[in-house]
């Protein structure tokens, strides 16, 4: 039996679904060791040039970024995209193989998402991801077909030295929906935005994030009930540290970040399961004892 209050999930993705920061910097560690020892460049050197492409993208996950490295081009002064692709397609399968390996969804997951959505319950999601990449995710943990949505911020840029793959990396029409630059996190008006266009209040919302600075205090904001996962926050700080060394965030956002871990949060429910999300939703009992809904997922 689904709650009459609640109707709306809108969930993070990245350390929320999955464990991000883990698969992410472990592919780019692999990626980056192989670079160095193909472009005999030191290991600081490729950081500082990843860091500064990623800021000028404004986003840190374009693996394609390698593409667009000083020593890179130094190396390979005449050739296009592709070419440049070709000559680095060991460190890129180092990328894609580590990736594979370590992408994996955190358990209660599936199960989780496949009940709500049985139940009648909405499914969003919200990502910070560029479409493409978040979908990827989405799609090889055969989750995609849980979202009514995803919503993404609007006019992030796709840096792929192949136009001809892109759409093998192209959403179902009707998934992605753009939110604008000016609602990034944390932003109320991010989560607002959404429930209007779910045709949901607020105070039939939930939304579950890994970041107390930066999702609880979004969702408390909103009037959203504010769930953490505090799971998330849970990865080797050494792998941390690599992301935070090549990050997009400019002096600004660091300050910015400083100013808000200053306030203190209290979300309305902290979980150390996805799981644990049912009951905000669905009587689990009365679920446990009549068995699973017959409805098919669309």
């Amino acid at each position: 039996m689904a709650s009459r209050s609640r109707r709306l999930l809108i969930t993070d993705l990245d350390n929320t679904l999955y464990d991000w920061v883990t698969f992410f910097a472990r592919a780019f560690d692999a990626m980056v060791d192989a670079m160095v020892d193909l472009l005999a460049v030191d290991r600081g050197t490729l950081l500082d040039e990843f860091r500064a492409v990623h800021q000028r993208l404004g986003d840190s996950e374009h693996p394609y970024a390698a593409l667009e490295l000083p020593s890179v081009r130094a190396r390979y002064p005449d050739a296009n995209q592709s070419e440049l692709a070709l000559a680095l397609d060991e460190p890129l399968h180092r990328f894609n193989s580590v990736r594979k390996e370590t992408l994996a969804l955190y358990p209660g997951v599936e199960m989780t998402l496949t009940r709500l959505r049985q139940a009648g319950i909405t499914i969003v999601g919200h990502t910070e991801a560029i479409a493409p990449n978040a979908y990827y995710r989405l799609t090889r943990l055969n989750i995609a077909q849980r979202f009514k949505h995803l919503y993404v911020l609007q006019g992030q840029p796709v840096n792929h030295p192949r136009p001809d793959r892109l759409p093998l990396l192209e959403p179902p029409r009707g998934l992605i929906r753009s939110i604008p630059r000016s609602e990034r996190k944390p932003n109320p008006k991010l989560l607002l935005d959404i429930c209007e266009r779910e045709g949901v209040p607020a105070s039939a919302a939930v939304y579950v994030g890994d970041s107390l600075v930066r999702d609880m205090s979004m969702a408390l904001d909103a009037g959203v009930t504010a769930v953490w996962a505090k799971y998330g926050t849970v990865y080797d700080p050494a792998l941390w540290s690599t992301l935070v060394r090549v990050t997009h965030w400019t002096a600004e956002d660091v300050e910015r970040e400083k100013a808000l871990s200053g306030r203190r949060v209290e979300p309305d429910l902290a979980i150390s399961s996805f799981s644990e999300l049912l009951p905000l939703f669905i009587d689990t009992r009365a679920a446990d004892e009549v068995g699973p809904p017959r409805s098919q997922l669309n």
